[in-house]
């Protein structure tokens, strides 16, 4: 019964304390270093901390990382501080491939090849590879998507295309394993898809951009919803007034954005 007490005063008291605020209160004790490290803590407070207007921003360069607050949407370059990274490596190596709720999805290339899920306000990360590093996360050919359900879970949608095949796996912050779900059945996905970029969350649904550089009335995009974790395939509106193959490629790609985000193309 005290552990449910202290909780919820953790949860609705503490929870809208600033972060720095936060990590001394971490001191007090076992239980509260405990309760404020906690996953669903963290989700609490992040949604609460969002809303204010001082927010930062982060910016990967080939010799720091640097954090900026955000005040009224503009950069203060005043307020830069240099973090680090927990990972031992060259910072050139490190490619930033989604975000969420404050998390970052990281890429370690060269060797070893890693995933990392990396919390730059508490510094603490996780390895998310369970197979030889030059096996499991391909920045070529391999795309991911971060998101968190609807019981507070975050989770990595990973698609590995290996042979072609593409194999969809999902990894589960709570339970700190992998499972493997099934893609859509038709077409041999493996030798047609082709990554954009990595998957962009919209209304509980994560969009995968498949454009075909050389044929884009054949570009489409691989939709996955987080809720019923199923996969459907959503085709891409198609120019007709465009001339030439690399300007109908970037049409492509600027009316995907438009759509996802809920926007019509204007007619011409």
């Amino acid at each position: 019964m005290e552990h449910l007490e202290f909780q919820m005063f953790a949860n609705e008291i503490l929870s809208r304390l600033p972060t720095k605020c936060v990590a001394r209160l971490r001191c007090v004790s076992k239980q509260w270093r405990y309760e404020l490290s906690s996953h669903l803590f963290a989700i609490i407070h992040y949604r609460r901390t969002a809303k204010y207007e001082d927010r930062k921003l982060i910016t990967l360069t080939k010799s720091s990382i640097d954090l900026h607050n955000l005040i009224s949407g503009k950069v203060d370059i005043s307020s830069r501080k240099i973090i680090s990274f927990p990972v031992d490596t060259c910072l050139s190596n490190l490619t930033i491939l989604a975000s969420e709720y404050g998390l970052l999805l990281i890429f370690i290339h060269w060797l070893p090849n890693e995933l990392i899920l990396w919390n730059p306000t508490t510094n603490q990360f996780l390895n998310l590879c369970d197979k030889k590093p030059k096996f499991f996360f391909d920045l070529k050919k391999d795309a991911v998507g971060i998101y968190i359900d609807s019981s507070n879970d975050v989770k990595i949608l990973l698609l590995q295309c290996r042979k072609d095949d593409v194999v969809p796996r999902v990894y589960s912050r709570n339970t700190c394993e992998w499972k493997t779900l099934t893609l859509l059945k038709g077409p041999d996905y493996g030798s047609s898809l082709y990554w954009l970029s990595s998957g962009t969350l919209c209304n509980n649904v994560l969009y995968f951009p498949s454009p075909h550089y050389w044929t884009p009335a054949k570009s489409y995009t691989i939709a996955f919803d987080v809720d019923s974790e199923t996969f459907s395939k959503v085709s891409i509106p198609q120019c007709t007034d465009v001339i030439g193959r690399q300007s109908s490629f970037f049409k492509i790609r600027n009316t995907l954005h438009m759509f996802i985000f809920g926007n019509t193309p204007e007619k011409k």
